[in-house]
């Protein structure tokens, strides 16, 4: 059944009647504010503000308009007429449906919905427009009459300004300073940020690494020149544009600066002004898959899954998966390299790296070690960040190889498979110093860190055999260190456990080597030790010549055939129960004569606290050297500003507590001491006494 043309025409102008009341209402809202505004503005400002403001209301009535279009559509008047028209029986969307229901009872609801509502709307149509809001649109139209009256009125305001203006400025002494009447910083982040310009009226600012800052200053009096004073002994002089002074400067670290004047009286505020950078971070790894850096094969494993995610502050680049197949055995060692691009799925800033490799096609074979590392850039400009993953290990499960069992203890054969790629190292690093000419920097240093890393992955497997005890810091002689040993104290959990317990983890009880062997293989150990640094540092032909003493001291160690462990179980030493309650001393020591001695670092701060404590005129040039060799102190500028108020201000109390708050956290930290004890009070000595007299003669 075709719906009636005449009812579509009739529900359609009581739409357009709703809309066009809201948009009424709108204007009436709007229409007082710009007036008083766009009034207001050309009386302050001139016509180019006022006529601005008149377009940006222009625009949002459009906008309103548009909304209110798309707001009163065909469901909105459905719901308003069933909630006018309760004859409509809520069925009005029923009624306006081009198709007929499947129901009969449907079709009969349809037709009678359609009647009724063809004779409401010919007979007494609803008014379906909102109401005007009186009360809201008569305040609007009071404030906007008062922007208009003010606006008329501040021409004889001005008229009256000037006088009590001049007869101010008369009032103030002669010394004054000069006053910055304009300040505008333009800040333009690094393109490959993607952050958006922006301007500030302050001079104070925190920005990103690499950002340009455009300075636009104007003052109140004239001056032959102005000029920006940075802490680090530079400047920028600033070149005058008209009325204003124009300086552009790309700003790489946080900075204090100060703004000096040639030709005019200093600036009333000469405080230093904080410029904080925003240090672009090397993008993070972490390695969702393995769980662990070592994996050990099972027989039935054909690949190896790896699974990384990569977070940056401002974008990730390039990511590059670097696999490295260590072959062979001895001198017949073969170490195959293999790079593999990596895209990613992601956003810019967070991307996950899943890769499957393929075992066999690897050449893997029983015996074989696989290392992979994932090498992840970033976005900056000019040299882009890099960051490498943790070295993740595929290993073929350790050959237990023949073991014997006797009365002494445990005897293994040596020659591991470890002791094998110190020569492929050598080899690497004389390749890397002949390309040395035709390689890139980056590229060069790259290489270099990345022998460097396959060295520390070397000197991690020998440090196996004594323990792991070279983990997390560079070998050390035990021996040397005993020779050396600072004095027993207290607060040191070692020397406690030294004198009242037993220690497992000595390395006589820990590895399965004899002294000879050991100290053999500690010397390798520091060998690769420093030449790890060497190469980490760029510096492969440094690193050669301790590369060549670990392979020396590392044939020596092949010629043993046996390592031993001898068997020992928990022996605490020997416990005299005749001594007990018998009151002797022999062997004691005063506790108090232990202590280690106060080391002194050089800091000047416990001296420049005692100096701001006092009266005397402080000496900040050991600050200002000190500030400058630790870069890692919390708040550098706001240290160096605090003392540059001081320096500026000898006399200012103020200036030397804020310096002050700002050094007692950096102080060095006391060593530990021992607490005196102390008396007792007259009730604790009255007890006391009473101990006496029950004991007999005082003791």
């Amino acid at each position: 059944m075709n719906i009636d043309p005449a009812l579509i025409q009739r529900l359609s102008r009581l739409r357009r009647a709703a809309s066009t009341r809201a948009v009424l209402i709108d204007v009436a809202a709007v229409l007082p504010l710009a007036a008083g505004l766009a009034v207001l503005s050309l009386s302050l400002a001139g016509w180019l503000p006022a006529t601005a403001l008149l377009i940006a209301a222009t625009l949002a009535l459009i906008a309103f308009a548009i909304r209110h279009a798309r707001r009163h559509d065909q469901t909105w008047l459905l719901r308003q007429l069933d909630a006018a028209c309760p004859s409509f029986e809520d069925s009005s969307a029923l009624a306006l449906q081009s198709e007929l229901p499947a129901s009969p009872l449907a079709v009969l609801q349809q037709a009678r919905i359609r009647n009724r509502m063809s004779a409401l709307l010919v007979s007494a149509a609803p008014d379906l427009r909102a109401p005007w809001p009186r009360r809201r649109l008569q305040g609007l139209w009071l404030i906007g009459l008062a922007l208009i009256g003010f606006a008329l009125l501040l021409p004889s305001l001005r008229a009256v300004l000037p006088v009590a203006v001049s007869t101010a400025t008369a009032q103030q002494p002669s010394g004054q300073g000069t006053q910055l009447a304009t300040i505008r910083l333009s800040i333009t982040p690094p393109a490959y940020t993607t952050l958006p310009s922006r301007k500030t009226d302050t001079l104070d600012a925190k920005l990103a690494a690499g950002s340009q800052i455009e300075w636009q200053l104007k003052l109140d009096r004239e001056a032959d020149g102005v000029a920006l004073s940075f802490h680090d002994g530079t400047r920028l002089e600033l070149a005058r544009d008209g009325e204003s002074w124009r300086g552009t400067r790309a700003i790489d670290s946080a900075t204090l600066y100060r703004i000096e004047l040639r030709g005019a009286a200093a600036l009333a505020d000469e405080r230093g002004y904080r410029l904080d950078v925003i240090a672009d971070q090397p993008p993070e790894i972490i390695v969702r898959e393995p769980a662990q850096t070592l994996t050990v094969i099972h027989a039935a494993q054909a690949e190896w899954l790896l699974n990384f995610e990569a977070k940056d502050d401002y974008g990730l680049g390039d990511a590059e998966l670097s696999l490295s197949l260590a072959q062979g055995a001895g001198d017949q060692l073969k170490v195959t390299e293999q790079r593999i691009k990596l895209a990613g799925d992601g956003d810019g800033r967070s991307r996950r790296y899943r890769q499957s490799l393929d075992l066999a096609k690897l050449g893997y074979a029983q015996g074989d070690d696989l290392i992979v590392r994932l090498t992840v850039a970033d976005r900056r400009e000019p040299e882009a960040q890099s960051s490498v993953s943790t070295s993740l290990i595929l290993r073929w499960p350790a050959d237990g190889g023949s073991l014997s069992e006797g009365m002494e203890g445990l005897v293994q054969k040596v020659a591991p498979a470890y002791f094998r790629s110190q020569r492929q190292i050598i080899i690497d690093s004389e390749a890397l110093l002949a390309q040395h000419a035709s390689l890139s920097p980056q590229r060069y240093a790259r290489d270099a860190d990345a022998l460097g890393v396959d060295q520390k992955i070397l000197r991690l497997r020998y440090g196996e055999f004594l323990g792991e005890e070279f983990e997390n810091g560079a070998p050390h002689d035990d021996e040397h260190q005993q020779e050396k040993a600072a004095p027993d104290g207290l607060g040191r959990a070692e020397d406690v456990l030294a004198e009242f317990g037993h220690e497992h983890n000595e390395s006589e009880a820990a590895t399965l080597m004899d002294p000879e062997t050991k100290r053999l293989l500690r010397e390798a150990l520091n060998e690769m030790w420093q030449a790890e640094l060497q190469l980490r540092q760029a510096q492969p032909g440094e690193a050669l010549p301790y590369e060549y003493k670990a392979l020396a001291l590392i044939k020596q160690l092949q010629q043993a055939e046996r390592i031993y462990l001898a068997r020992s179980g928990l022996e605490l030493p020997p416990f005299d129960a005749t001594r007990r309650l018998s009151g002797e001393r022999e062997g004691l020591v005063d506790r108090s004569r232990m202590l280690d001695p106060r080391s002194d670092d050089g800091s000047p701060l416990p001296a420049l606290l005692g100096q701001l404590n006092g009266s005397a005129r402080v000496d900040l040039a050991p600050l200002l050297a000190w500030v400058k060799a630790h870069p890692e102190t919390p708040d550098p500028l706001g240290l160096l500003a605090d003392a540059d108020s001081l320096q500026r201000q000898p006399d200012c109390a103020s200036c030397r507590r804020a310096l002050a708050a700002r050094l007692w956290p950096l102080l060095p930290a006391p060593p530990a001491a021992v607490d005196a004890r102390r008396l007792p009070d007259a009730a604790g000595q009255v007890w006391l006494d009473g101990l006496n007299g029950l004991g007999g003669a005082p003791r």
